[in-house]
């Protein structure tokens, strides 16, 4: 049981990582951040991924929904 929560940590962190590699985010916390957390930290990732874009974009980014 130790086991498999230990490889889902590892994995959790593992794949945060490559996320955030992609994404143009700090590989070193967000990867920590999984392993530590483990799927617990994948809503920060999505939020914190989505406000970077948008604080990158400005108001360029900006756009209508009806």
């Amino acid at each position: 049981m130790l086991f498999a929560i230990v490889l889902i940590l590892i994995c959790s962190g593992y794949s945060l990582g490559h996320s955030a590699f992609k994404a143009g985010l700090p590989v070193k916390r967000w990867a920590f951040a999984g392993t530590l957390l483990g799927p617990v930290a994948y809503p920060l990732f999505n939020t914190h991924k989505q406000l970077a874009y948008r604080k990158a974009m400005g108001r360029q980014g900006a756009s209508i929904a009806l």
